[in-house]
């Protein structure tokens, strides 16, 4: 069920069924019956999965008494979406928990799938786009590539989090090898992808390592040296992704209420919710995800005639940042910062006997946090599935480390990728 979800629009096209592109509301249902099935059985809660539930009913909660209040059924369901990130991880863990030959077996599938699906996308161009049946988005005059992924950003969040795999997945990685990896990563990210957000994970994951590494004055003298090149690389030829950024963020400051930039004007108008209703926001299903359409709130922020908001089918999400404040404010996004913060000490907490490794699991977390105000990976099934994906694949390794005294044979992750010694 894993790969159906990861690649749920390739089986959707190739079958013409568009039950794949359901998948991840199985997880979900998945979750209620293991944590009903526990209950029932053991008589016990696992804490992250009373978490999850508890603000799942506070978001519910909070919404009857809004104002714009209009049906419980679509409550309920934006609040099962709003923590649909976490409802999965729960799901993965508990049934792959101790299948770490399974979990490993499979990232060996969707990392020749994956790249196959890049080099069949550049070589195609426009014509994987239109027998997918999928949007051709061009940027700068190129086509940006998708890959099976069958989305540029899902594509840019896979390679981030390769990156991260590489370089972090047994400890801090050397410089030599953090070096040659960003080269490969930042040529992906921008020639192939055109995308701005894959790129957060680069300082990021360096100053964590300045952060780590003994010797501070060698490790700032190499991020130095890699800033100023990264600076001349982007100048000569990501100028346009620079120019873009700085138009958007120009935009959004001065002219809030008139800017078109989608992103802007949903962060915007979820702060402006926020405080217009604070501290619980507007309620379920009234701004910023997918069963939003036709809310009054757009209405009464002046937006429903902007661009996309006046096109828009089945909602507009574009920032969970955004999403979780308009809907649930102040008191939404402390709850989801807490919970994002109580599943990285449960990850820190089951890697105890090899703590070198957390720097994996808590950069992934940081992206995370970060992705979460400009990108809706909380929310969408394929961040949701690729996150849980990643973060189980290290939390089996350890079980199955913990139990048998070693690893088991094979070429990935451990040959390729050196990522499977202990």
């Amino acid at each position: 069920m894993i790969i159906f979800t990861i690649y749920d629009k390739v089986f959707a096209s190739l079958s013409g069924l568009d039950l794949f592109l359901h998948v991840d509301e199985f997880f979900v249902g998945c979750f209620l019956i293991i944590v009903g099935y526990k209950f029932f059985t053991k008589f016990r809660f696992d804490k992250i999965a009373i978490q999850a539930l508890g603000i799942i009913l506070v978001f519910v909660f909070i919404s009857l008494f809004s104002k714009y209040f209009s049906n419980f059924l679509n409550v309920i369901l934006c609040a099962f979406i709003h923590l649909k990130w976490f409802l999965v991880f729960y799901v993965v863990y508990e049934v792959y928990k101790d299948d770490y030959l399974f979990l490993k077996r499979l990232f060996s599938i969707m990392l020749v799938t994956s790249t196959f699906g890049l080099i069949i996308n550049f070589i195609m161009q426009k014509e994987f786009n239109n027998f997918f049946d999928q949007d051709i988005i061009v940027r700068d005059n190129k086509l940006r590539m998708m890959g099976f992924e069958m989305h540029p950003n899902n594509l840019g969040i896979l390679i981030s989090l390769l990156f991260i795999y590489y370089n972090f997945y047994n400890g801090l990685p050397s410089y030599p090898k953090i070096i040659y990896s960003t080269l490969v990563f930042a040529t992906i990210s921008i020639i192939f992808l055109g995308s701005r957000t894959p790129l957060i994970v680069i300082p990021v994951s360096f100053a964590h390592l300045l952060l780590r590494k003994r010797n501070k004055v060698y490790s700032f003298l190499i991020i130095l040296f890699l800033t100023i090149i990264s600076s001349i690389v982007l100048t000569l030829w990501g100028q346009s992704i620079i120019d873009r950024t700085t138009k958007n963020v120009q935009a959004v400051i001065q002219n809030p209420d008139k800017t078109e930039y989608v992103r802007g004007v949903v962060i915007y108008n979820g702060i402006k919710l926020m405080v217009q209703h604070f501290p619980v926001g507007s309620g379920m299903a009234t701004f910023g995800t997918s069963l939003s359409a036709g809310s009054k709130v757009y209405d009464d922020l002046k937006i429903n005639a902007k661009g996309t908001f006046e096109k828009m089918q089945g909602g507009l999400y574009d920032s969970n940042f955004a999403s979780i404040a308009g809907e649930a404010g102040a008191i939404g996004l402390i709850l989801i910062l807490l919970l994002i913060s109580s599943y990285y000490k449960f990850c820190k907490k089951a890697l105890v006997n090899h703590p070198e490794r957390i720097h994996y699991a808590y950069l992934i977390f940081l992206t995370v946090v970060i992705f979460f105000v400009v990108d809706p990976i909380l929310i969408n099934a394929y961040p949701s599935m690729i996150y849980a994906f990643f973060l189980n694949l290290q939390l089996s390794r350890e079980r199955y480390v913990l139990t048998h005294k070693k690893l088991p044979r094979g070429l990935f992750p451990r040959l390729i990728f050196k990522a499977a010694t202990t």
